[in-house]
């Protein structure tokens, strides 16, 4: 379970002293998945990197499974919005580096990621190096890697942006199909209404400037079958984004 309680960050420099997050609360509970939505510059992104550790300066409260997050004991899976590949490493090796990093690589069975692998349908590009690959393979990739992992928690900053319509809603396809496998608490941050009704069991609505959550959506078509094609998602759909629009219009107002 990951647990936030009255968070704020703040960022200084030399005559000024600019609020990225303020009384931010959240529960996400074990298996849980939270999309974050929000406009450019309203602390997502810093919200993540509060959750993985690697921002320590902070306000109030945040622990994974009880404990303070740190990442020496945790192990916290994070995938950015360029997927993180090293560029001079092979596919193969790429997916092993957090093993690497956090653990014993010889620990991640052979057979578990070839598996893992063919589920992902890179099988075949372990001695391929990440130029060589298409956005979509990339991204791949970069799943591997994280579920290789095992992580406690799993923390994506709009990984499926530079993905095309149809690849990225193969990818959140993918995705889910390994979370419900792997069973581990998710943040989730992106800029598409749909793909937050798609991949969030609650939806967080950040405000524009003020760093806040406006609002928390629980939303009950995550998990139904086809629910793209449901007249109930566009509904909800634009619902959300009408609400989305109607914050932030009065954020820039005020």
């Amino acid at each position: 379970m990951i647990s936030i309680e009255n968070l704020s960050v703040k960022y200084k420099s030399d005559s000024d002293v600019y609020t990225a997050l303020s009384g931010i609360s959240l529960v996400i509970p074990d298996g849980g998945t939270l999309a974050v939505i929000g406009p450019s510059g309203c602390g997502k992104s810093t919200l993540l990197k509060v959750v993985a550790g690697l921002i320590p300066d902070f306000e109030g409260s945040v622990q994974i499974s009880g404990e303070d997050v740190n990442p020496k004991k945790q192990t916290i899976g994070f995938m950015p919005q360029n997927y993180g590949l090293l560029p001079w490493r092979t596919v193969y090796d790429n997916i092993r580096l957090g093993m690497k990093i956090k653990r014993d690589p010889e620990l991640l069975d052979r057979n578990v990621l070839k598996k893992l692998m063919r589920q992902l349908g890179i099988e075949g590009l372990g001695h391929r190096y990440p130029n060589e690959l298409s956005g979509g393979q990339q991204q791949r990739v970069a799943l591997a890697r994280v579920f290789a992992l095992q992580p406690d928690v799993l923390l994506m900053d709009e990984p499926f942006s530079a993905l095309d319509a149809i690849t990225r809603e193969e990818m959140q396809d993918i995705f889910l199909r390994l979370w419900r496998k792997f069973n581990v608490s998710t943040i989730f941050v992106t800029h598409y209404v749909e793909e937050a009704l798609y991949l969030g069991q609650k939806i967080a609505v950040l405000s524009a400037n003020t760093g806040n959550i406006s609002k928390i959506i629980d939303n009950p078509l995550f998990g139904g079958k086809d629910i793209r094609q449901d007249p109930e998602f566009f509904a909800m759909s634009l619902k959300l984004k009408n609400v989305i629009k109607k914050d932030w219009n009065q954020a820039w107002e005020n």
